[in-house]
């Protein structure tokens, strides 16, 4: 018995030590953080998130914006429309997107769930810079943040008193008269994706705030 069973032990080892290793595909740039900040009107914001590009080349993550909530005829999206005025604003959003350059990530996703309602469904940009930690970074850590409401599609602007105008559907190709090796750019009125993402704007278009020491910290890995 003895015999079989050390038989038995040997087999189950040399078939252990050969069978091939299947490694995971690591995940890969990453962005997370949780800090509060305030814009110099007086009340704290809290803000957690976490993004991170999967070995798929997918993006998951969220964010979750809390604070109390500003004056009543302020209006986020920007549509003319004075915001209602709960006792604390949150704003929570799914991230799709995320890019990283660097120290600073941009991350873009969907509004899922707010307590000012007609918020759920806009698009929102949030654009961090990691500083370092400690006392011994040399700057704070920077964040800056964008609610954009979501395009409109499917419709075609026309003269209303020209049937046959088709003015916004033309497009052309632009080129220097005077050279005739100008290839040329394509010009026009665009109908392609307008969805507010990642790449939208250029990391040098956005004007940052500080995320003062002791109030959180902001993390960026490539």
């Amino acid at each position: 018995m003895k015999i079989l069973l050390i038989a038995m032990i040997l087999v189950m080892s040399l078939l252990t030590s050969a069978a091939p290793r299947i490694s995971t595909p690591a995940n890969g740039p990453s962005s997370n953080g949780d800090f509060q900040f305030s814009i110099g009107d007086g009340p704290t914001r809290y803000v957690q998130f976490n993004a991170q590009i999967q070995h798929d080349g997918s993006t998951n993550g969220h964010l979750t914006f809390s604070g109390p909530s500003s004056s009543g005829d302020t209006d986020v999206d920007g549509d003319g429309t004075p915001d209602e005025a709960p006792t604390d604003f949150l704003v929570q959003v799914d991230f799709d997107c995320l890019t990283v350059n660097g120290n600073r990530a941009v991350m873009s996703g969907l509004v899922t769930e707010s307590t000012q309602a007609r918020l759920v469904g806009n698009r929102v940009l949030l654009v961090v810079e990691d500083n370092g930690e400690g006392n011994n970074q040399p700057q704070p850590d920077r964040l800056t943040w964008g609610l954009y409401r979501h395009a409109a599609t499917g419709w075609i602007p026309v003269d209303a008193e020209r049937e046959d105008d088709d003015g916004a559907l033309l497009t052309w190709t632009a080129t220097d008269f005077e050279r005739e090796d100008d290839t040329g750019i394509p010009a026009g009125v665009s109908t392609g994706n307008q969805t507010v993402g990642c790449h939208t704007f250029s990391l040098s278009s956005y004007a940052f705030h500080d995320v003062q020491h002791g109030n959180g910290n902001i993390q960026v890995k490539p």
